[in-house]
């Protein structure tokens, strides 16, 4: 049986945070606690082949989550800080909500602690695959 709550990150998405962070002090993080956070996240994660991903919640991907209790549905993509559009939904994998979500499958419930104190779950609901460029 899948653990929906486990963390699960492809290979290419660990080199690539790997190296984001190989970059950053905690000084220079866009947000505070961001890195520690991330090498934590990273150092418990189970790291799977691309190919092996399914349907967990990887860099690039479009990710559905309910914000609970309120019940406000959100749809964004989690992308690496350079490509990063709050305006077009594309959230830097820095940001609290999407450290939350990295590495989660379809169906994970995962206790947040956000900047909004009104929303204390979120729960994924639909994992899509990278957007092809046009």
């Amino acid at each position: 049986m899948i653990d929906r709550d486990e963390i699960v990150i492809s290979t290419h998405d660990a080199a690539t945070l790997s190296a984001v962070l190989a970059t950053l002090s905690t000084r220079d993080a866009p947000l505070p606690g961001a890195v520690e956070e991330l090498v934590d996240m990273l150092a418990g994660a189970t790291v799977v082949s691309p190919q092996s991903l399914g349907d967990a919640v990887a860099l690039d991907t479009e990710v559905t989550y309910i914000e609970l209790p309120q019940g406000r549905t959100r749809t964004v993509q989690l992308v690496h800080p350079a490509a990063a559009d709050p305006s077009a939904a594309r959230v830097s994998v820095f940001a609290p909500v999407a450290r939350a979500l990295l590495g989660r499958r379809t169906g994970a419930r995962v206790p947040v602690s956000l900047p909004n104190a009104g929303i204390d779950e979120l729960h994924v609901v639909a994992v899509r695959a990278p957007r092809k460029p046009s």
